[in-house]
């Protein structure tokens, strides 16, 4: 049986993995947070020309946590997912984080998580930073409400989740 291309990103982002996790069991907490996002040779993409599949790095954290049932490589993850949502300073970081929060849930609903992550640490997280960062993300772009409005849509109708909105004045 062949390898289906994703697959093979799958297999390489296992691979990045595997090695981030040897840099985090060694001291450095929030090394995980280039795999997620993707940083320079840690990007996961078939060709120079495709964005970073944070959705194959996923899949490959939850295959190696599989493998070596180590509680460590979740802390590593989540630490990662933390990192990521301490230095968001811009909408593209946002998508990101939104994508990743959302397959992990994806994942866990359809059963084929191997671990759940403690989704309401995370949100919480998430809504206070967005809250700080609100008008900043507005100020980025004419579009970030009108975009954000439907993240919010969709994280209360696929996944119950509260997402913060337009902080009060």
């Amino acid at each position: 049986m062949s390898a289906t291309r994703y697959d093979r990103l799958v297999h390489r982002a296992k691979l990045l993995v595997k090695e981030i996790h040897k840099e985090y069991c060694s001291g450095k907490e929030i090394v995980y947070v280039v795999v997620l996002s993707g940083l320079g040779s840690w990007r996961v993409a078939v060709n120079p020309d495709e964005m970073h599949n944070d959705q194959a790095v996923i899949d490959a954290i939850h295959q190696y946590y599989a493998e070596t049932d180590d509680q460590r490589v979740i802390d590593g993850y989540k630490m990662g997912i933390f990192t990521l949502i301490r230095v968001a300073g811009n909408i593209r970081t946002l998508d990101s984080i939104l994508n990743i929060l959302f397959y992990q849930l994806e994942k866990e609903q359809e059963g084929n998580a191997c671990f759940v992550l403690d989704t309401e640490e995370i949100v919480q997280k998430l809504n206070s930073m967005i809250a700080e960062r609100y008008d900043a993300y507005k100020n980025e772009s004419p579009r970030f409400e009108s975009w954000f409005s439907r993240q919010q849509t969709f994280a209360m109708e696929h996944y119950g989740l509260v997402l913060q909105g337009k902080p009060e004045q």
